[in-house]
């Protein structure tokens, strides 16, 4: 359009947007572009576009003249009432906006692909300020705007039709029923309505589905504790806002949960500047509230009087810091307490009874679980899905709940203690009967399985295992035990599983046993010593196997017996104690060989083959390991067989066949990495490391060094490291840097395992010692000297760090 047309009147206003009209009458009034993005809920930016869109249009270079063009034009009435407050309502926020910017996005695609979309989830999860947001980012997509209609107060739904009347600014002028009035009115407006708090009048839904058959540009954005149930519904469930611990600590704009906290936080204490500890333990307490935006807000509210450890700890103790005396704040929000209370009345007597007894749960649940302990049926498990209380999991088929809501209910379910010690019986019994059938399965082709699903419920089998453990019911711990041993094991949980164990032993040394409680106590101690020497703690796992094997021994207990002196042998082992360490393993396969158990007594002929091999009886060795290898490959046992392939490996190393040796470790590694087999993944890339070193491959041996080494450190194994240490320093040495060699081998020399054996033979020190000789020998002495002495005072943790970044 020329600019003769505007000055002889042509119609501007239907080139200006109806958004871009509403900008032009707050230029009138002389608000900032700031202050017109607070009044219409854009951003700054947005505002900034759309007034230079005016400008152009209207062929002027500035806001007053804008305006004064707009005047001459009549399309401006400085006396008419704003079309932005005929064509939106959605209520301002006090506060910006915080992260769930894919959660926002997915609402405004779906919201423009469907007329009904729910917004469901718990109470306090933010679903009201993610719906008021998607429509104020979608306002221009509606040409007679969006309204928010507040459900949240009405206790009828015959108030419902007037909520939405007074929503959309429409009188109800006459006398005919209210409905058809605001249908008709309805029809053929195109607008969006924002249903918030649907959840308590769910009877009335069926005015939602006749608005949708008569007013076709009508769509309606809804947020509920549970859907409607409408044929038209699309669903999307709004769970805990982005928690990553890992960037919390360092920044948290890169962690919605945490920023959110902060904002809160700077209301409350406006010089507040946490230290990357106390931004590490915000972050602490978002993942324990598990991102839930009001439990955030309510827990950053009292930075006033209290630290960020004591808010972290009060959290620990209970729901009800999370409360806040704001005079403003809704009455539902008060509290967590008063939210859950609103849900907890949402809910059918059975279901409460359900609920409380789900509460027993940690980590999540299955549905068989979920009836066999709390009697719950496959349709109230699908009406605690529908009403937000249990989240499923489409990828598992598992149900999550909410940590503050499975509290809310614990709670309640303490205050009916019959109630509370049956569900507590149940759970223990499941667990045991679970972890029992685990122990067969790991044993066998299941192992891959069998692993996931004990670790996908590892929080309810410990906290069943400690149930068990403080009844001191032996039959039951007995079910759990050897079971938690490989599991630990195999997902490198070596500092948990010395917890766990040590609080067994401590706990069953505080009753007057019978034989039954000392045989549990004794394979507790058992795989106590064996975690202990894998940490570097050889000296306690050596005593810890001597007294377990005294025991069991005494009990007459053959296949625990033989579990005792398979722990036994490693302490030995990591000693250097061979004759001891080669009657272990002999009286373990000797046990074994009288039951019928094949998988012990695989590893029993693998383990023999183990002290053959530091005996230096090769041929033996390998006679062992490929009699260990075929039986487990008739048992399809797995981590049997990738033990065979690393002994196998070893025996191709010391006969420098590095070709076979590649391949047996190669193999170990595709096995541990399909077990998720931490240590043995990392053993397996250290030998192949070795072979690339012995074959002059220096950047291949540099790349697997640093691999595994980074697996044991994560793994926090001190002996591995140290021997880590050691082959890195045989590695400077092969790249001809003398200098960092002595650094690294004089750091490996402080630390206390280095007197613990290494698989070639002698101690990790003894090795040491020896690579350094030879480098004393091939450098200056003043060279050396001062590599000798950079290395006593390096800081181990750094040199890791440097070493596995490299």
């Amino acid at each position: 359009m020329k600019e003769r047309d505007f000055l002889e009147g042509e119609t501007l206003a239907d080139d200006l947007t109806w958004r871009e009209q509403d900008i032009l009458i707050l230029l009138s009034e002389h608000l900032t572009n700031r202050e017109i993005a607070d009044r219409l809920h854009l951003a700054e930016t947005t505002v900034k576009d759309y007034v230079s869109k005016i400008l152009s249009k209207l062929y002027v270079k500035n806001r007053r003249q804008a305006v004064r063009r707009a005047i001459e034009l009549g399309i401006l009435d400085t006396d008419q009432k704003p079309a932005a407050s005929l064509r939106i309502n959605l209520p301002a926020s006090s506060t910006a906006f915080i992260g769930r910017r894919d959660e926002l996005e997915r609402v405004k695609q779906h919201l423009r692909k469907t007329r009904l979309l729910t917004l469901s989830g718990p109470c306090g999860m933010g679903k009201s300020r993610l719906a008021l947001k998607a429509a104020e980012e979608l306002v221009d997509d509606f040409q007679d705007g969006s309204f928010f209609v507040s459900l949240a107060p009405i206790r009828s739904v015959d108030h419902i039709i007037q909520s939405i009347a007074e929503a959309v600014n429409f009188p109800l002028p006459t006398h005919e029923d209210p409905k058809y009035q605001l249908l008709r009115y309805l029809k053929k407006k195109n607008l969006l309505l924002v249903m918030d708090n649907f959840e308590h009048l769910l009877d009335g839904v069926g005015i939602v589905s006749e608005i949708l058959q008569s007013a076709s540009g009508v769509k309606v954005l809804a947020t509920s504790r549970e859907k409607l149930n409408l044929h038209s519904e699309t669903n999307l469930h709004i769970g805990g806002m982005k928690v990553d611990h890992e960037t919390g600590s360092e920044n948290p704009k890169k962690n919605d949960a945490a920023a959110l906290f902060l904002q809160t936080a700077i209301k409350v204490h406006p010089e507040f500047d946490p230290s990357p500890e106390e931004l590490a333990k915000i972050s602490e307490i978002c993942l324990f509230v598990e991102g839930m935006p009001l439990a955030i807000e309510l827990a950053a509210s009292w930075l006033h009087i209290l630290s960020v450890d004591e808010i972290k700890d009060e959290l620990k103790k209970g729901l009800d810091i999370l409360t806040t005396e704001v005079r403003d704040a809704p009455d539902r929000h008060r509290s967590i307490r008063a939210v859950f209370d609103q849900s907890w009345s949402l809910l059918d007597h059975d279901e409460q009874e359900v609920f409380k007894r789900l509460s027993i749960f940690r980590g999540g649940l299955t549905r068989q679980a979920a009836n066999q302990v709390a009697g719950a049926s496959l349709k109230q498990i699908a009406g605690l899905v529908n009403k937000s209380i249990l989240k499923p999991d489409p990828n598992t088929g598992r149900f999550e709940i909410h940590e503050l809501l499975r509290q809310y209910a614990q709670e309640n379910l303490a205050r009916t203690p019959q109630a509370s010690d049956s569900t507590k019986e149940a759970y223990s019994v499941y667990y045991a009967d679970f972890m029992q059938e685990k122990w067969q399965q790991l044993r066998g082709s299941n192992q891959i399985l069998a692993l996931a699903e004990i670790e996908a419920d590892i929080e309810n089998v410990r906290t069943a295992w400690r149930f068990c453990l403080d009844q001191k019911n032996a039959s039951q711990l007995m079910k759990f035990i050897n079971g938690l041993w490989i599991v630990y094991w195999v997902r490198g949980w070596f500092r948990g599983a010395i917890e766990l164990f040590t609080d067994c032993v401590a706990t069953l040394a505080q009753t007057d046993p019978d034989s039954d409680i000392q045989a549990v106590q004794a394979v507790a101690m058992a795989h106590l010593g064996f975690f202990m020497s894998w940490v570097g703690l050889a000296e306690e796992g050596y005593k810890l196997g001597q007294e377990s094997i005294e025991i069991l021994e005494r009990l007459e207990k053959p296949i625990e017996l033989a579990i005792a002196y398979q722990a036994f042998t490693l302490a030995t082992y990591y000693l250097d104690f061979l004759d001891e360490e080669i009657e272990a393993a002999y009286r373990y396969l000797k046990i074994v060989q009288a039951s019928d158990d094949k998988w012990l007594l695989a590893y029993g002929l693998w383990l023999v083959n183990l002290v053959e091999f530091r005996g230096k009886n090769y041929t033996e060795s390998k006679r062992f390991a490929e009699a260990s290898l075929k039986l487990s490959n008739e048992i399809d046992d797995l981590i049997n067989l990738a033990l065979c392939f690393t002994s196998l490996g070893g025996l191709a190393i010391h006969n420098k066949d590095f070709a076979e040796a590649e391949k047996y470790f190669t193999r170990c590694y595709q096995i541990a990495n399909k077990l998720d087999f931490r240590w043995l993944s990392s053993n397996a890339i250290k030998y192949l490391g070795h072979v690339a070193l012995s074959t002059g491959d220096i950047d291949q041996a540099h790349e697997r060094l640093t691999q595994s080494l980074k697996i044991a450190y994560d793994l926090g194994l001190d002996r591995d490291i140290a021997n880590h240490l050691y082959d890195f320093a045989r590695l400077r040495v092969a790249q001809n840097q003398l200098e960092e060699g002595v650094e690294l081998i004089s750091l490996v020399l402080q630390q206390p395992v280095s007197d613990l054996a290494r698989a070639g033979g002698g101690s990790i020190g003894d090795n040491a010692k020896e690579l350094l000789a030879d480098l004393e020998n091939r450098l200056p002495s003043k060279l050396y000297l001062a590599a000798l002495n950079k290395g006593r005072e390096n800081d181990l943790e750094n040199v890791i760090i440097e070493l596995v970044s490299a």
